[in-house]
């Protein structure tokens, strides 16, 4: 058995990475697993190692300077670089420095797993042989052919070491016969279909399910769009790229009309978006143009993937690439001006004009079209400095209209202050006692702090509280608090501490007390009664 060091600073990764059988079936065992590269290099240096793989993102040594250690100390190593989806730019700087594979983490499998370990045991058997040797020099001393039938693991590595940018020229001629794909890939276009929820979640048993729903999608879109094939249209290669993200690879290598591409595109597209239609989940497609020349598909699928990025602002649509029709990369001023007056408008219950700045700045980002993410960590800050009454889920927009219904419902959260209703007919001073303590219950205050508001003694403002109100101050101020905290037992998942912190108790204690006295239960108890 060959030895295989695993470097990687997330525990969950190494722990499914070592359960897979696919190590032993390559004939490899992992000897040792650390956190990160200088870890990993201690290791190397008490044990011979024939194969590492490792993370590129890791604390104290990264998996790039880890890769030129070894290359410098131990270049007979085979290497493997785990990545994310977004690392291209790292994955090919990896390669540079001597990394020889890689494999994105959310397609990792049993059978992902085995094709590029076993591609790694031939190469290490092979250079310990005779290092000059290549398949193509077996091939013809020996008269045996190697499979490249191509299966659809040798596939995607292929096209995610072009869209890498790590191989051109005779190699990537080379891969992509072995690899079983028939288009050329000269002239381009790219169709990228992406699941809205496909956002990363804490329950690995949710991502499992997640990624078994994403797979059956897969073969279902792929057999659709084969069957819809005709004898004179362009070679296509659809690969699933994990995290519920899909390509459609098209060759236009052989087509030279710029009408007939177009008509390929769009009719691939149209053809997608029905498969999708169809489909319990909702997807965003995001369409490149037509690319010319050997970097065709890198470029066409950067085009594609800021599409999809687009249709945040498109709903129901195919999004096509437009040269003008480019990403807002800063906050328009109408979200910056909510955003800097949000504390001042919780604190004077301003739900009407927080309503009136929230379309503006809705409209603002439609009109510059601003990134999706940029939104998102918008809506995010703004949610903190309200301060609003949620379980703290994160809420995952996929269009921009989702956005106004968000804020919307943030305003019925903070702004619910004033419940209870204020009669008409008071004194001025009783009125703004009231209006004041309704906007600031949630708050350190008492009846001092509601005298001064109203400009009057805090000993008179007690007692024409009680006349006119028909109920004392500190009652009236309690019952806010009260009816407050029922309503974030009853619709949030806050701990009881923070329903009292939230509802302006500030000792838990006295605000079980008070609750189990004034509703003849405990705070749990009305929870439980509720839910």
């Amino acid at each position: 058995m060959r030895k295989a060091l695993l470097a990687d600073d997330d525990f969950l990764v190494r722990s499914y990475l070592k359960m897979l059988s696919s190590w032993e079936k390559a004939g490899f065992e992992i000897t040792a697993d650390v956190r990160d590269g200088e870890e990993a290099l201690e290791v190397l240096n008490r044990e011979k190692m024939d194969l590492v793989v490792t993370d590129i993102a890791m604390p104290l040594m990264d998996g790039i300077e880890l890769i030129r250690e070894i290359r410098k100390k131990y270049p007979d190593i085979y290497i493997i670089v785990l990545s994310c989806h977004d690392e291209f730019e790292y994955v090919k700087k990896a390669m540079k420095e001597g990394a020889d594979e890689y494999v994105l983490k959310n397609t990792l499998n049993e059978e992902s797993l085995y094709t590029v370990l076993k591609a790694a045991e031939e190469h290490i058997g092979q250079s310990r042989e005779d290092p000059k040797e290549s398949i193509a020099d077996t091939e013809r001393e020996t008269g045996e052919k190697t499979d490249h039938t191509g299966n659809m693991n040798e596939k995607f590595l292929f096209f995610n070491q072009v869209l890498a940018g790590t191989m051109s020229g005779e190699e990537r001629e080379e891969k992509r016969i072995q690899a079983g794909i028939c288009g050329k890939y000269k002239n381009s276009a790219v169709i990228v279909i992406k699941r809205e929820d496909a956002e990363y979640t804490d329950d690995p048993l949710e991502e499992a399910k997640k990624e078994q729903y994403s797979l059956e999608f897969y073969r279902h879109m792929q057999e659709k769009l084969s069957a819809g094939t005709g004898g004179s249209e362009p070679e296509k290669e659809l690969i699933y790229l994990g995290n519920g993200t899909y390509c459609c690879f098209l060759d236009l290598s052989e087509e030279h009309k710029s009408s007939l591409m177009y008509q390929y595109l769009t009719g691939t597209a149209s053809a997608c978006y029905k498969i999708c239609a169809e489909a319990e989940e909702v997807y965003k497609i995001g369409v490149s143009n037509i690319c010319i020349g050997e970097d065709a598909l890198r470029q066409a699928y950067q085009q594609a993937r800021m599409m999809i990025k687009n249709s945040f602002y498109e709903k129901d649509k195919v999004a096509y690439y437009e040269v003008d029709n480019v990403m807002g990369t800063e906050l328009p001023e109408e979200a910056e001006k909510l955003s800097e007056a949000a504390e001042l408008l919780r604190k004077k219950n301003g739900k009407a004009e927080f309503l009136s700045m929230s379309e503006k700045a809705v409209q603002a980002f439609r009109k510059v079209r601003c990134d999706s993410q940029l939104v998102r960590q918008w809506f995010r800050e703004l949610e903190q400095k309200l301060q609003p009454v949620t379980s703290g889920k994160d809420i995952q927009f996929g269009y921009i209209g989702e956005v106004q219904e968000e804020l919307e419902h943030l305003a019925e959260q903070v702004f619910e202050c004033g419940a209870q209703d204020i009669p008409e007919d008071l004194s001025q001073p009783v009125r703004i006692a009231a209006e004041y303590v309704a906007r600031h219950y949630r708050e350190a205050v008492g009846l001092g702090d509601a005298a001064e508001a109203a400009g009057v003694n805090s000993t008179y403002l007690s007692y024409l509280f009680s006349q006119e109100m028909g109920i004392g101050f500190a009652n009236y101020l309690l019952n806010l608090r009260m009816e407050h905290a029922k309503k974030l037992l009853k619709e949030t998942n806050l701990k009881m501490w923070q329903v009292a912190e939230e509802s302006g108790f500030n000792d838990y204690h006295y605000f079980s007390k008070v609750f189990k006295k004034t509703e003849g239960m405990s705070p749990a108890q009305y929870r439980k009664c509720s839910g």
